[in-house]
């Protein structure tokens, strides 16, 4: 029996972890089993015809919010060519209101609910034997959905002993190349978050520790450049999370592992291990979401926020860990001004990134079944996006859209960190106000509806935000210098001529006292000079300083470790030294 598993990912960088369980769980006992995984930018009539040319005798896949559709549509076409093969659907967009969807498209011969890898193994020991099985022997499947003449049946889903599902990375290593790898430590959630499906899974069940050490022992030596933990809340087992972490720290590898944590249950304890991790070694995911409590207590989160900040701040003080901050737009109980406090909540701990995402009404949750106590439209296909609430009208959130994407340009970025630290602190504006003023500007130039690029951002901050303001020049050229490398200087951002002082820091060996690591490679001057930027203020701007006193400085930009850049004042040997 032929079986052929496929998905369309989101992007090309990722890979599905379900398919890689349910592969090994189920190809010792059929090894003709194969994983086949596309994407949803790639052309639909290509994927159509490989899968066709494959001739599957059951073809499964796994669907989400991101490829519902194309997925769809795909099964519709499959089954008018290949009329006898069996099609499975798995995953979260499909475990969930199966009704309808079965009723709609009789392509779908079944559907296997919640965790699969046992019963997806008992539906393929089936149809081994008939391709037909009967109602006896269909309910026997944990988890699987199917038809009775004109009924939909559904079996209650199977909860996995963990400890008797193997590693998702056996075999098929090759696959993993210029991917982000996800991986699984855990299931279930500890909260019971109104807006997710993880407050569905049940309670928390872990991986044998020592499995999951060797799994990670064994993807960290492949060169990977991210493995992404996909557990809800990686520290709500304190003990477990400080073992593992402890054992992240110490592996011999260049791979960063992001995990999703509870910013309020991070301990002394835990942190004080943290500031032994190396640069870019671990990066945190921290649920904020919101900080009005009627939101919160609408949502059922309960989160200590002055404690998740406080944690938040020694990790930014303390260690080299990166964190991102995470908040929904569209939230009962929010309106754009409350959620602008929530913002600058966010804002004010300094993430490495803040993600606004919007609030989506998935298939299960609990708020997509209670939308009308709060007046919430959404879209009716995926992702089953929020339009409008009782409190938060649709043109608030298509403007939160502009703000969303300036925040991921100027902030996220991370290119423009002393600019915008300038502009807030200049005209004394709360950070939320600060961008919605820059998306007001934005909107009636009509940039939000091209894309730009990068490095012409630059350009477009000092045009919006203070063209007559010499304080933001040097701001942005600083910004410039620390993030562009060895760029050229656009003319309009160019400041003194600083070309005889990196000549003569080179040629009497000055350069030695500020980079004495480059003195042992013995490098030519030639190989010197492309190291380092020295460049001309007309202000006294490093240290940042809100109101930087008119003072030339000399500032040597440090590239030898790049994307890392180290700066050195060179003022007080400008004039003397050389």
């Amino acid at each position: 029996m032929k079986i052929l598993l496929t998905t369309l990912n989101a992007k090309f960088t990722h890979h599905n972890l379900a398919l890689r369980y349910l592969r090994a769980y189920c190809q010792p006992e059929f090894p003709e089993l194969v994983v086949r995984e596309y994407n949803i930018n790639q052309q639909l009539s290509l994927i159509q015809s490989e899968l066709v040319d494959q001739d599957p005798d059951v073809l499964g896949f796994s669907c989400y919010i991101w490829n519902i559709e194309q997925t769809l549509e795909l099964i519709t076409n499959i089954k008018k060519v290949l009329p006898d093969v069996v099609i499975v659907l798995g995953g979260p967009e499909v475990s969930y209101e199966y009704e309808p969807l079965m009723n709609t498209y009789p392509q779908i011969d079944y559907i296997v609910s919640g965790e699969g890898e046992e019963p997806f193994l008992r539906l393929l020991k089936l149809l081994e034997q008939t391709k037909a099985p009967d109602l006896d022997q269909l309910r026997s499947v944990p988890g699987l959905v199917y038809r009775s003449g004109s009924a939909v049946i559904s079996n209650p889903n199977m909860v996995m002993d963990l400890a008797q599902v193997p590693g998702a990375y056996q075999d098929h290593l090759d696959e993993l190349e210029h991917k982000i790898v996800y991986f699984e430590g855990s299931r279930g959630c500890p909260y019971r978050c109104e807006y997710c499906l993880s407050s569905r899974t049940g309670k928390v069940r872990y991986f044998p520790l020592d499995q999951v050490k060797a799994e990670l022992a064994k993807l960290s030596k492949l060169g990977i450049e991210q493995i992404r933990f996909v557990d809800r809340t990686f520290n709500c087992d304190r003990q477990r999370a400080y073992e593992l972490l402890e054992f992240m720290i110490e592996l011999d590898t260049n791979t960063r592992f992001q995990l999703e944590i509870g910013g309020d249950l991070l301990t002394e304890e835990l942190i004080q291990l943290l500031e032994r991790a190396p640069e870019n070694r671990l990066q945190f995911e921290i649920g904020v979401q919101s900080t009005n409590p009627a939101t919160l207590q609408e949502i059922g989160r309960t989160t200590d926020l002055n404690k998740l900040a406080e944690n938040c701040r020694k990790l930014r003080e303390r260690t080299k860990v990166r964190f991102l901050l995470d908040l929904i737009a569209g939230l009962p109980d929010e309106s754009f001004e409350r959620f602008g406090h929530s913002f600058d909540f966010v804002y004010e701990l300094k993430p490495t990134k803040i993600q606004l995402g919007f609030l989506k009404l998935l298939k299960g949750s609990r708020l997509r079944e209670r939308a009308d106590e709060f007046g919430c439209a959404f879209t009716d296909k995926a992702p089953y996006e929020v339009l409008q609430t009782d409190s938060i009208s649709y043109q608030e959130l298509a403007f939160m859209k502009i703000i969303e994407s300036l925040v991921d340009s100027f902030y996220n970025s991370g290119r423009f960190t002393a600019s915008l630290d300038y502009l807030i602190a200049r005209d004394h504006l709360r950070p939320f106000v600060f961008f919605s003023q820059l998306a007001e500007e934005w909107k009636a130039r009509g940039y939000h509806l091209v894309s730009h690029n990068l490095f012409n951002l630059y350009r477009m901050l000092w045009e919006l935000m203070g063209e007559n303001d010499p304080i933001l020049h040097n701001y942005l050229r600083f910004d410039f210098r620390a993030n562009e490398q060895k760029r050229a200087t656009p003319d309009w951002l160019q400041g003194g001529k600083t070309i005889e002082i990196s000549r003569r820091l080179i040629n009497d060996g000055t350069i030695f006292n500020f980079l004495p690591h480059l003195e042992p490679l013995k490098l030519s001057p030639r190989e010197l000079n492309k190291l380092f930027v020295v460049e001309q203020f007309d202000y006294r701007i490093y240290p940042w300083s809100e109101s930087p006193g008119l003072e030339q400085q000399y500032l040597l930009f440090d590239y030898s470790r790049f994307p890392v850049v180290k700066i050195h004042d060179l003022s007080h040997f400008v004039g003397s030294k050389l």
